[in-house]
């Protein structure tokens, strides 16, 4: 399967969760929509739909801080004071893998030539795509083995956890998975994920409707 390679970091980030009203919560990195979002505004298309996958690696501790800002409302216009949780200097390596865009998205990425700006969450959050290479890689079957994912791991795929010393493992909850276009959605998927970025160390169930890819190093990439 080719799978494109590349990272995107910023000095904030954020990714609100659609369940949080009066103080706006972020999800501990960025999911899987927001990558294919990020893809969509390389290609320069506005409602990015496709069936192509992804994993996310993070390339940084995570790390949260709650600011209050004012939020400008127009037309009637006036300030609301809100409170959001940002991320701090978050960074990730994306494994984009399929048919549909890949090829499109390498060229893009190895010009330098993205059509619309790209940011981690919001519009203060601006980053800049850095190609990291192209990979053939062979999908992975499930087998009743120890393996080391490079990127979060999806709860359903998880048979058996391995605990390390050093190693602190959370799990982060409610991710929206599908996008089917005109901002509707589909199921959501859970995530494991090693708090500053050591990757998952586990046994995967022997079946799972999850893709894995191994690297020529042993580790794996959980695609979504």
């Amino acid at each position: 399967m080719k799978v494109v390679i590349f990272d995107v970091k910023g000095d904030v980030g954020h990714f609100r969760r659609p369940d949080t009203t009066a103080t706006h919560l972020t999800y501990p990195f960025i999911p899987p929509t927001a990558v294919k979002g990020l893809v969509g505004a390389i290609l320069g298309k506005e409602d990015f739909v496709t069936k192509d996958l992804v994993g996310i690696q993070l390339l940084a501790e995570v790390n949260t801080v709650s600011h209050q800002m004012s939020m400008l409302k127009m037309g009637n216009t006036f300030n609301r004071p809100t409170t959001i949780q940002l991320l701090i200097k978050p960074a990730y390596r994306i494994y984009y893998a399929g048919n549909e865009y890949s090829y499109e998205l390498e060229e893009k990425l190895r010009n330098k030539q993205f059509i619309y700006h790209t940011y981690l969450g919001s519009a203060y959050a601006l980053t800049t795509p850095i190609y990291k290479g192209t990979m053939d890689l062979e999908e992975l079957e499930n087998t009743d083995r120890w393996f080391k994912s490079k990127t979060v791991v999806p709860i359903s795929l998880i048979g058996e956890i391995k605990f390390i010393d050093g190693y602190y493992y959370q799990r982060a909850s409610g991710f929206l998975l599908e996008y089917f276009g005109d901002r509707t959605f589909g199921k959501s998927i859970d995530f494991l994920y090693e708090q500053r970025g050591k990757g998952v160390v586990f046994k995967p169930l022997k079946k799972s409707e999850h893709c894995m890819l191994q690297f020529p190093d042993g580790e794996i990439v959980c695609l979504v």
